[in-house]
């Protein structure tokens, strides 16, 4: 499908760009549409999001290719469903509702914590305390675990959110935004003919800790009622990226396909038989 980016622009709806500045964003009937800004963030977004469907990730936002026209030219995107819906329903941060109930920045209030496990369960508390939400640690340590497995470098607070309803009451958000994940930044950070080792070397997780693996394990000690399993296999990895050959750059499907490699062989405790 096609769709027409000056088209959706006429129509007065939400125009921003994502929170590493370079990848735009619209909504438009009910449908929104992610531009690729600085490498291939829309086949990041599709590619996770179909992985999922073989985990025990109940509520997370599908995400479809899209080929969008912009100017009159051909850019790759990707669209989904508006997650904010009836109307009256509003997106809130964690940065957001730490700054309405508590006067400062999430970010800015960890630090007050040393240790990882008191940041992640202040962050929990607070969350829970202002919304009335329960099991948010739950909802934290699945984000994480994803986070992890798809080496996703962009969960800062403004990236984990609630939703607030029509009548002040609270609900999770799906769980959303992968753009960043599998190093797919190849303009700035993380360019084709980086080596796979200094990838991993340069990459820093958010928001607590800018290692993966600490966030995970701190997550598991606190919150340990939830455990990750999937399903997925190296041949369905094969599959979906076979779908875009010829889309993206060969270079781009088997940086892909050698990190999702070693990071199904790293979590490999995450994974159960089929």
């Amino acid at each position: 499908m096609r769709v027409n980016i000056e088209l959706l622009k006429d129509e007065k709806t939400p125009v921003w760009t994502s929170s590493k500045g370079n990848q735009n964003k619209w909504c438009a009937d009910g449908v929104w549409y992610k531009e690729d800004g600085l490498g291939y963030e829309a086949l990041a977004e599709v590619f996770v999001s179909r992985l999922l469907e073989k985990t025990n990730i109940d509520h997370y936002v599908v995400y479809e290719y899209e080929w969008l026209e912009k100017h009159g030219r051909m850019c790759r995107g990707c669209r989904s469903n508006n997650f904010m819906l009836p109307e009256d329903d509003k997106v809130i941060s964690v940065d957001r509702l730490f700054q309405i109930y508590y006067g400062e920045s999430a970010a800015k209030a960890v630090l007050k914590f040393p240790e990882l496990t008191d940041r992640i369960q202040y962050v929990v508390d607070s969350v829970e305390k202002a919304t009335g939400l329960e099991d948010f640690g739950i909802y934290l340590k699945k984000m994480i675990t994803l986070d992890a497995l798809f080496l996703n470098e962009d969960r800062h607070f403004h990236n984990i959110a609630v939703i607030q309803k029509k009548d002040g009451t609270y609900r999770e958000c799906p769980i959303f935004d992968h753009g960043a994940a599998l190093f797919s930044d190849v303009t700035e950070d993380y360019p084709l003919h980086m080596s796979a080792e200094d990838c991993y070397q340069t990459i820093q997780a958010k928001p607590f800790s800018t290692d993966f693996d600490s966030q995970l394990d701190a997550c598991d000690v606190l919150f340990g009622g939830f455990r990750f399993q999937a399903k997925f296999t190296a041949k369905d990895v094969e599959q979906i990226l076979a779908e875009f050959q010829g889309i993206y750059e060969d270079e781009i499907l088997y940086r892909i396909r050698e990190t999702m490699r070693i990071q199904m062989r790293k979590y490999s405790y995450l994974f159960c038989a089929s």
